[in-house]
């Protein structure tokens, strides 16, 4: 057959010869209005046995009975129930009396509503703000405690108030720095307790599994005393956070306060370990 001497054509057809682009990676997914979880957290304080003396940390077990729910995509209602599982039946006071810790501290429901801020220039990262409102029903003075603190719990319960501001800065990619000052308020049989709480976090995240955190707290006593021997404390510490699935599992060790006297006589009698585990819907 004669050749005509052509060159053959390509073919008109763009599809030919492509490769197909990858299947979009389904984005994650929010937890929105509707959504819970639930969930313990079990923790091991260092703390005195009946004498008043010999810190340890299995001479308290602590563990918070917790909850969330969404009931709008940034507004969640969080409970909390701590109780005292393992304590002294008894317990020397530093003034030389004797207190009756009880098991059951009370419990807490706080209302947490938080908007991102639009960008500006004087704001270059992602921030967001909100507000904290908490409700309590508690021993007297369990609202000044922190969740590092062994879980005292003495006295007749009484109604008691908090408010908090919520503060989070996206400081890149991977870092993100939590702030949550807070003013406390529970009232008592002779006097009302009054205190400042102020939390503070830095926390790296490695993809979506994997969180780590190092964790700074200044919390003062009663009447706002920064003392240690009036119970001012300041907690430093970190924790690793795992997510499994919608298990999502927490381990964390550090120490309560880095000031002595009052509670701690010493730093190292304030060592703490928590663990915690909860199901995400």
């Amino acid at each position: 057959m004669p050749t005509t001497g052509m060159a053959p054509t390509g073919t008109t057809d763009p599809s030919l010869g492509m490769t197909a682009p990858p299947p979009e990676k389904p984005k994650k997914k929010e937890p929105g209005r509707g959504d819970f979880d639930a969930g313990g957290q079990a923790r091991f304080p260092s703390g005195p046995d009946e004498t008043g003396g010999n810190f340890k940390s299995f001479n308290w077990v602590a563990v918070d009975l917790k909850g969330r729910y969404f009931l709008l995509d940034s507004v969640t209602l969080n409970g909390n129930i701590p109780l005292a599982v393992k304590k002294p039946d008894n317990l020397m006071t530093p003034e030389g009396g004797m207190a009756d810790p009880r098991m059951i501290g009370g419990m807490t429901v706080r209302l947490d509503a938080k908007v991102p801020v639009p960008k500006m220039p004087i704001i270059k990262n992602e921030t967001e703000i909100g507000l904290s409102l908490t409700g309590a029903y508690m021993r007297e003075g369990a609202m000044l405690l922190s969740d590092k603190d062994y879980p005292l719990f003495t006295g007749d319960m009484k109604p008691g108030f908090a408010g908090a501001l919520i503060t989070k800065v996206k400081l890149s990619s991977l870092l993100d720095f939590s702030l949550l000052p807070a003013w406390v308020y529970q009232s008592g049989t002779m006097n009302s307790h009054t205190a400042v709480q102020i939390p503070m976090s830095l926390i790296v995240k490695l993809a979506d599994v994997v969180k780590v955190t190092a964790d700074l707290g200044v919390f003062t006593g009663d009447d706002y005393s920064f003392s240690g021997d009036n119970g001012g404390r300041i907690y430093a510490g970190g924790a690793l956070d795992l997510k499994i699935g919608p298990i999502l599992a927490h381990a964390g060790a550090g120490v309560a306060s880095l000031l002595t006297g009052g509670v701690y006589p010493t730093i190292s009698d304030s060592v703490y370990v928590d663990l915690n585990v909860k199901y995400a819907k």
